[in-house]
């Protein structure tokens, strides 16, 4: 039981999908969510330009224009886990995620308001991945992912300064597969979780931007219940586990170069140290409670982006990032793959009778990373011995689509 036990408190915290990727720093996507940020390379803060920057940075809302957007994301991500001494284990995730948005201003005196509203739903976290059964003990299917609804508003202090703040419900979602760990196991859990995002946008010129933005930690408490097969036949049983999603903070600068093109810069973080370890509770058997040391470490990202405009019906971007890992080599293993990468992308955008249609694709570099098995080493630390050495290979290709109408 407690060989179970400990195997489904590692599959709680480290589920990923379409909001991951083979080398997403920790539980995040590197560059997603909107099809124009994506063609930004995610340098998008300082030039968010439609209703997702209720999400990017709230206060660029007083740049944009009155919209409606529907959108969707389809999120293709191979990679491949092959043990020390062991066969090759692979999984390919294909993930639609939805996407939307709606940018209201309302007149005063029949003029713009200073203030801007707007509303957003985007898969910010997590996700999905499932390897197939090959009848060994494994953990087969894991999923934990965030889903965010968001409000949010920003006011025109000045010609110089724009800020903004977003309301953020998480929805939580939890699922797992085990096959003989040492018994099958199947579990699910959902719960709500309430975040705030706020940000400031500063034009010392009419060319330049300047932006700031800090997200606070999301927290959801999931709950559900599942099987559990014993020897003695299935079992129900009551689980909780509390996600930590975490703060991040971003500055940006947007740089009107030319009368048609646009360029971004980016600097991101992400405190993914406040995951120092998952926990998994029975409140029925309180006596089989598990916790478990992760020891992930912050993440950086770089972003640079640009955009040229070669007509009034169409506009031209690119971008590429850079982002480091959050898990190191003790803790990983193949529901998340993380590692150093590389992305690139490129996105475009048609204008027509108040119409716009944004496309976009991002591709993260393919890598390879290799843990040793340090166990020799480390027989007087286990704590410092690697969960599951071996070759981590993947890479991971987003397309964005969206359709948003201006009124």
């Amino acid at each position: 039981m407690k060989r179970m036990l400990v195997s489904i408190g590692i599959g709680i915290g480290i589920g990923i999908g379409s909001s991951s990727s083979s080398g997403a720093g920790g539980l995040a996507r590197p560059n997603g969510i909107d099809a124009r940020a994506v063609g930004f390379g995610g340098a998008f803060a300082a030039l968010a330009d439609d209703a997702s920057a209720v999400y990017f940075d709230p206060a660029a809302l007083s740049f944009v224009e009155q919209e409606v957007s529907v959108g969707g994301e389809l999120v293709f991500g191979p990679r491949s886990y092959t043990p020390t001494n062991g066969a090759a284990q692979d999984a390919t995730i294909v993930a639609p995620v939805p996407t939307g948005g709606v940018v209201v201003r309302f007149l005063d005196h029949d003029r713009p308001s200073r203030l801007t509203l707007a509303v957003g739903a985007f898969n910010t976290f997590g996700g999905k991945v499932t390897f197939p059964k090959t009848g060994m003990p494994a953990l087969d299917n894991t999923e934990d992912a965030a889903f965010e609804l968001d409000a949010g508003a920003a006011l025109r202090v000045s010609d110089k300064l724009s800020v903004g703040a977003t309301l953020r419900l998480g929805i939580g979602l939890f699922a797992l597969d085990a096959t003989q760990m040492p018994f099958d196991a199947h579990l699910s859990a959902s719960g709500l979780g309430v975040a705030l995002a706020t940000g400031a946008v500063l034009t010392p010129t009419e060319s330049l931007r300047i932006a700031v933005v800090y997200r606070s930690p999301l927290r959801i408490a999931t709950t559900g219940d599942g099987t559990l097969v014993l020897p003695a036949g299935p079992t129900q049983a009551q689980v909780e586990h509390d996600q930590t999603w975490p703060q991040q903070a971003s500055l940006g600068v947007g740089w009107l170069a030319a009368p048609r093109v646009r360029v971004a810069a980016q600097l991101d973080w992400t405190e993914w140290s406040t995951i120092h370890q998952l926990a998994v509770t029975f409140p029925a058997q309180p006596g089989l409670n598990q916790t478990y040391p992760e020891y992930w470490h912050d993440s950086f990202a770089v972003r640079v982006g640009g955009e040229y405009r070669a007509s009034r019906a169409l506009a031209l971007r690119g971008g590429a990032y850079v982002d480091t890992n959050a898990v190191p080599d003790r803790s990983i293993e193949r529901q998340y793959l993380d590692s150093d990468k590389l992305g690139v992308a490129l996105g475009a955008s048609v204008h027509a009778s108040g119409w716009r249609v944004d496309t976009a694709v991002d591709v993260v570099l393919p890598t390879t990373r290799d843990v040793p098995d340090n166990s020799a080493a480390t027989a007087a630390f286990p704590a410092d011995t690697n969960k599951a050495p071996g070759r981590y290979t993947g890479t991971l290709v987003t397309v964005e689509l969206a359709v948003a109408r201006r009124f």
